[in-house]
């Protein structure tokens, strides 16, 4: 038996490490592997529904604010609490700046390195090395990045039934004036990262792709990232139709990992699942906003509708930002004035939110008591709803490559790793 092991995986967010095992005649077996299990879910429970916010921002920097937002819709659900409009307003632009800057930062740090030194020398192949080689390309992509205003990690301004402290109006302008002044370098920028997956189109189609389900939220305006319901995607399906998850709640399953302390997560009945920037293409076709639309067209023409390969995903986080960058900015062009939310009356409930992190669903369910203390959370990231079909992925991506030498091999199966950009800290909170 040969047995390929890569410890630890280079430029994700967190520590991991994978293993892959073959026989002769037999299909690879990849094995991805993260420990540090922190139990963030056993720490909630007797905490009081104030502190529930704060305390779930901690199991990630990179998107700590989404962890917020679902806590606090979790906590509205269980309290029957209306949000006002202006609060719900500074969420949803919050939440497109964190999900922004999350994507600038996986291309410009772990990704770029892949799409622009393809075949060479691992060694060379990262930030400090490109920047030698092509400054230009880091300043852009980082200064992407500093578009949206550079907040503080954790940074806090939810709270259940609102937020704290509105944008002011010099502020609001500010920012949409940073952001107007950044479209040339956004579109530029979109453009390379589109045409460096092409040059690397063997390669692309080499490292794994995706035949099973594709699950996000579906909005009649394209991609949203908490307004909408959460629908299905069956591409084995004639038709291909993406139609609603029904019970949401009583589909997910859980079932623990003989090699790591990530969870595999399910949705019963939906066979091998898959969320994130695919997913939410896929499932609903574009993005509803006039640019990213434009971009997308060369996407789907490239590699074809629904996209089934991994790394396509860079090209697609590339998209989102644009996105992104568009909801911002008429966001920050509607009336700023409104109350924030006010005082919460506690007392028992139960529910369920649904929202769309960086890469993917991220699923709290939550339980109160009369005081208003958590007497049960769950909580389902990202990662554990890809990670059989990032090892799957990864298996096929090794039986294409295993003849071009374990070097070779190891260095594709990185890339692919890292198309699936898993947050491992999400994984094992």
């Amino acid at each position: 038996m040969a047995e390929l092991v890569i410890r630890p995986l280079t430029r994700i967010y967190g520590n991991a490490a994978l293993r892959v095992e073959s026989e002769e005649g037999a299909t690879p077996r990849a094995r991805f592997s993260a420990f540090g299990y922190r139990g963030f879910e056993l720490m909630a429970r007797g905490a009081h529904v104030d502190n529930l916010v704060p305390m779930v921002s901690r199991i990630c920097g990179p998107d700590s604010l989404f962890h917020q937002a679902a806590a606090c819709m979790a906590a509205e659900e269980a309290l029957g609490v209306q949000v006002p409009p202006a609060a719900r307003t500074l969420r949803e632009l919050a939440l497109w700046a964190q999900l922004f800057e999350r994507h600038a930062v996986s291309l410009a740090v772990h990704s770029l390195p892949d799409l622009l030194f393809p075949a060479s020398d691992p060694g060379l192949r990262n930030l400090v090395s490109i920047y030698r080689v092509d400054e230009e390309v880091v300043r852009r992509l980082l200064s992407l990045k500093s578009l949206v205003g550079g907040r503080q990690v954790h940074g806090f301004n939810f709270r259940p039934g609102g937020a704290v402290r509105d944008l002011r109006p010099e502020s609001r302008e500010s920012l949409a004036e940073r952001l107007r002044s950044g479209e040339a370098l956004l579109l530029e920028t979109a453009r390379l990262v589109k045409l460096l997956l092409r040059r690397s189109e063997e390669r692309v189609r080499t490292a794994g792709s995706i035949d099973g389900s594709y699950m996000a939220m579906r909005h009649p305006r394209g991609m949203e990232i908490g307004e909408g319901e959460p629908a299905l995607l069956v591409t084995g399906e004639e038709g291909g139709e993406p139609r609603p998850v029904v019970d949401l709640g009583s589909r997910l399953r859980e079932e623990p990992s003989a090699h790591g302390h990530v969870v595999y997560a399910s949705l019963e009945g939906a066979g091998e699942l898959l969320v994130g920037p695919l997913a939410r293409l896929n499932v609903n076709g574009s993005y509803g906003t006039p640019r990213a639309d434009e971009e997308l067209a060369e996407v789907k023409e490239t590699w074809g509708f629904p996209v089934r390969y991994p790394m396509v995903a860079h090209a697609l986080r590339m998209l989102e930002m644009i996105h992104a960058w568009e909801k911002m900015l008429a966001l920050l062009s509607g009336p700023a004035e409104g109350p924030l939310g006010g005082g919460l009356s506690v007392g028992a409930g139960k529910a369920r939110a649904y929202l769309e992190a960086p890469e993917g669903a991220l699923v709290y369910g939550l339980e109160l008591g009369e005081d208003g203390m958590v007497r049960d959370l769950s909580i389902i990231s990202p990662l554990q709803f890809n990670l059989r079909s990032l090892e799957r992925s990864l298996a096929e991506a090794y039986a294409a490559t295993v003849r071009e030498g374990v070097e070779k091999t190891a260095d594709v199966l990185q890339m692919v790793v890292r198309a699936y950009a898993p947050c491992v800290p999400c994984g094992v909170h």
